[in-house]
């Protein structure tokens, strides 16, 4: 019988088993990095919120759908989720309360989730957590709320879907 120490392997062997590895680790990489906007806090996804329900753009340029992609790593995910589950608590806070406050805060809300809903869609179930915490957060005291910010956060909700 012979002792494990004699076995050689042949180098020419050895090479393709040592790069397999990384071949493999190259493969579900063509998603792009989190955009740095979407990593800069709820100010900045709150200000964005603004034009709700038209198309809303962090800095001017980046969808909210765009800050949850594929793959993503998990610190981006939670610091933008931080970002999110913020802004979302506020506005939530607002939607509970009446008059035109109430709604504006229940449209931005609305468009909140539905952007991140739409995103979430193309992204293999990792976000989903993400996306029911900023739904909790944003919906919380809208309950309380009249029909009518209901109504309004509905109307949000579909506007995120479509453009966010």
């Amino acid at each position: 019988m012979r002792d494990c120490q004699d076995v050689r392997v042949p180098r020419s062997l050895l090479i393709p088993f040592l790069l397999a590895p990384l071949l493999f680790a190259a493969c579900g990489e063509d998603d792009v990095a989190t955009p740095t906007a979407c990593l800069e806090g709820p100010a900045k996804i709150e200000t964005a919120l603004v034009t709700a329900p038209d198309a809303v753009l962090i800095d001017g340029r980046v969808p909210i759908s765009d800050c949850l992609v594929g793959n993503q790593p998990q610190g981006e995910m939670i610091n933008f989720g931080r970002g999110a589950v913020a802004a979302a608590t506020r506005l939530g806070k607002d939607a509970g309360k009446s008059g035109p406050v109430a709604i504006n805060a229940a449209i931005r809300a609305g468009y909140l989730v539905g952007a991140m809903e739409k995103a979430a869609e193309q992204s293999d179930g990792i976000h989903t957590a993400l996306v029911d915490r900023v739904t909790s957060a944003a919906t919380y005291r809208l309950e309380r709320a009249g029909e009518g910010t209901r109504i309004h956060y509905e109307a949000g909700l579909e506007a995120g879907r479509k453009t966010g």
